[in-house]
């Protein structure tokens, strides 16, 4: 029996207007009403998601920044954050000082380096393109966390701590809350949400997802546009009560 669903943000849950279409929201209050608990991932900070939950709540916890904050809504406070060290720090700033790069703390988001003195970041942006190989084998070397974010026909390198993903936010979750992880139904799209399909058994990706994910999933949904993940949560209603957990 699913207990908890995973949903990433963008690209996922919002449409291409960055809204969420009020039958999906109706749906995902139903899910709610049967004790299970509604969580989502995010590139960004807690607090943009949060604004979406203000007048119609439907939020458990936000994974945001990648896995680097994670975001009880209900308690309303951190369960974990994980940010950069400040030695990778100085080296990501001087692999891309030529590149424009985009700066995380907890809530706060900062576009020159000079803002950024005696803060916490927690993630890095970088604007592609960027030939690879100037910066791959330099961020193994950090044992740092990186994936490709595509939004609005742009491309940024994402980086963040080697404790932080979107999969170590979601097993936090679970163990916090007593859930298996064959309990746990995840529906993504993004490169950053590669540790998720990798772990998690019922996972679900966009037609519209990242093709680092069509290569190593193969349930697909509708895209963000046509409600993909109404469908699927309109399928595990029908097995509401069901042993079989695999939808």
């Amino acid at each position: 029996m699913i207990k908890m669903v995973v949903s990433s943000f963008f690209n996922t849950l919002i449409d291409s207007e960055e809204a969420i279409p009020t039958s999906t929201m109706l749906q995902i209050e139903k899910l709610r009403k049967r004790k299970i608990l509604f969580s989502i991932c995010t590139n960004r900070p807690y607090k943009e998601v949060l604004e979406y939950n203000h007048d119609f709540p439907f939020i458990d916890y936000i994974i945001s920044l990648n896995g680097s904050y994670i975001y009880d809504v209900e308690k309303e406070k951190c369960l974990f954050k994980s940010k950069l060290s400040s030695i990778n720090l100085k080296k990501i700033l001087s692999l891309f000082e030529q590149e424009k790069m985009i700066f995380y703390t907890e809530e706060e988001i900062y576009t020159k380096v000079s803002d950024i003195e005696e803060k916490e970041i927690y993630k890095i942006e970088v604007e592609l393109p960027i030939k690879t190989e100037k910066w791959e084998e330099s961020l193994k070397k950090m044992k740092v966390q990186y994936s490709i974010f595509e939004w609005n026909g742009k491309s940024y390198l994402e980086i963040t701590s080697s404790k932080a993903n979107m999969f170590v936010g979601v097993d936090k979750i679970s163990l916090k809350n007593s859930i298996e992880l064959k309990e746990i139904l995840v529906i993504c799209a993004n490169n950053s949400d590669i540790p998720l399909v990798n772990n998690i058994p019922n996972s679900y990706i966009m037609k519209n997802s990242d093709e680092s994910l069509k290569k190593i999933c193969k349930k697909v949904t509708n895209n963000n546009d046509c409600k993909g993940v109404e469908n699927v949560l309109k399928k595990l209603e029908k097995l509401d009560g069901k042993e079989n957990v695999h939808i």
